[in-house]
């Protein structure tokens, strides 16, 4: 057993302390950020069949969605040149499913994708989701459904 003098449970209780405030803002701080509104809704289109558009002629596609169990292809066609960074995470309606981010590879022919994603598993059983891709700090959102 490690017995502590007095300075020492101080200074690990300080620690304690720090580290348990560092968390409880990290929390605040990522919930904040999953309540701002989108820029941009686009409730209307098929992200899983002919996509999404956005920025002006880009179309945004989720390939192969199934369900949990099941990977797939996001992919990103006819986005601008100068476009940095693509990510996407998914979302249900009133139901925060944890950390999910997902960065798009711009490639050789420029477009953009990522492949082997899988859906965040929901215990509710449930089969509504969003997906809420960000273009260089710009967020866009659709729904969808799986099987």
């Amino acid at each position: 057993m490690i017995h502590l003098n007095k300075p020492q449970k101080i200074t690990l209780a300080i620690c304690l302390f720090l580290f348990a405030g560092i968390k409880v803002a990290t929390i605040f701080w990522w919930q904040n950020k999953q309540n701002q509104s989108p820029s941009q809704h686009n409730h209307t289109c098929q992200v899983t069949q002919q996509g999404c558009p956005f920025l002006g002629n880009a179309i945004f596609r989720l390939h192969g969605v199934g369900g949990h169990k099941t990977p797939f292809r996001i992919q990103a066609d006819n986005v601008p040149a100068s476009v940095k960074q693509i990510s996407a995470s998914f979302n249900m309606k009133d139901m925060d499913m944890g950390f999910n981010r997902f960065d798009l590879v711009k490639q050789a022919d420029g477009s953009w994708h990522t492949d082997n994603v899988y859906l965040p598993f929901c215990t509710a059983a449930r089969h509504d989701w969003l997906v809420e891709w960000t273009v260089d700090g710009q967020r866009f959102q659709a729904a969808f459904q799986t099987q």
